[in-house]
């Protein structure tokens, strides 16, 4: 299979308190989740990032956590397996989240490897990797440009990673077990030496657990959703507002499929459409199409 691309291509202290969006702050309508497929690769067992391509309509990238070796792998929108990439020069400490947007030499997948579950990590990393050209069946290598980073106030467990779509501005939203997650972004993403993140931020889900397990940016810079392992969320957004002006706003929680490990989500390329997938063997891959989003 031989897919190519379509021509179609300070800190602010936040506090959420109602689950209704205003008439001044809509929520996208979306429809309730349903099962498109299911993942047809048994070697995605532990599916913790999900992003839609860029250049491919239908096809999604994913990775596996720390269970797994530096590779991630390409499946359509309704589960099935095409191919597998091998990310070299990377190390897979505990691979948390994925996103797509553009980068120094074009569309790039960033591969967000921050997730510290002991808190004993010294560093952490992001992996850019350029977009395949396109997908042949099986294994292949890719180069990568690794991001070193660390944080002000010492280390942190996160499985969030959100990449603006306009600016290419990263921001990491951490994991918490209670009260406010902290929002940091990175102020550049020079390849050489250790960058010192900066917090920007906190963010607390408007219902139930803090413990954030996956976000994405609409790729119009239109929305934000943020997600536990049993509830999700959007946060409207206007293009030119950062990550962190637009988790200042209120959220509204979307329905959520039921799923095993949620961690996974993403908006469809065309971004009229949210996608999420829990981990397990042959889990379901859930779509909500949405519209005004």
């Amino acid at each position: 299979m031989n897919l190519r691309p379509s021509l179609a291509a300070g800190a602010l202290v936040l506090g959420l308190t109602t689950l209704g969006c205003s008439s001044d702050d809509p929520c996208p309508a979306c429809a309730g989740p349903e099962a498109r497929g299911m993942i047809e690769n048994p070697e995605l067992t532990e599916l913790s990032g999900v992003a839609a391509s860029a250049r491919f309509d239908d096809v999604l990238y994913a990775h596996n956590d720390s269970s797994d070796s530096s590779r991630f792998f390409a499946l359509t929108t309704a589960g099935a397996h095409l191919a597998t990439f091998e990310v070299m020069g990377a190390r897979n400490d505990d691979w948390e989240d994925i996103a797509r947007a553009q980068c120094a030499f074009g569309d790039c997948l960033y591969i967000a490897d921050i997730g510290d579950n002991g808190l004993d990590r010294t560093s952490y990393a992001l992996y850019l990797v350029a977009e395949p050209p396109s997908i042949e069946p099986g294994t292949h290598t890719i180069s990568s440009e690794q991001v070193s980073f660390t944080y002000p106030d010492g280390p942190h467990d996160a499985e969030v990673l959100l990449v603006h779509p306009l600016t290419g501005v990263v921001t990491i939203v951490t994991k918490e077990a209670d009260g406010p997650a902290s929002i940091y972004t990175l102020p550049s993403l020079v390849p050489d030496g250790m960058l010192m993140a900066t917090k920007v931020g906190e963010v607390e889900p408007p219902k139930g657990s803090s413990k954030l397990t996956g976000g994405s940016v609409h790729p119009e810079a239109t929305g934000i959703l943020l997600r536990t392992k049993t509830r999700l969320f959007h946060w409207p957004m206007t293009p030119d507002q950062s990550v962190a002006e637009a988790l200042a706003g209120e959220a509204c929680q979307l329905e959520l499929a039921d799923e095993t490990q949620g961690e996974a989500v993403t908006w469809l390329r065309s971004g009229a459409g949210i996608l999420t997938i829990g981990e397990g063997l042959n889990p379901p891959v859930n779509v909500s199409s949405c519209e005004g989003s």
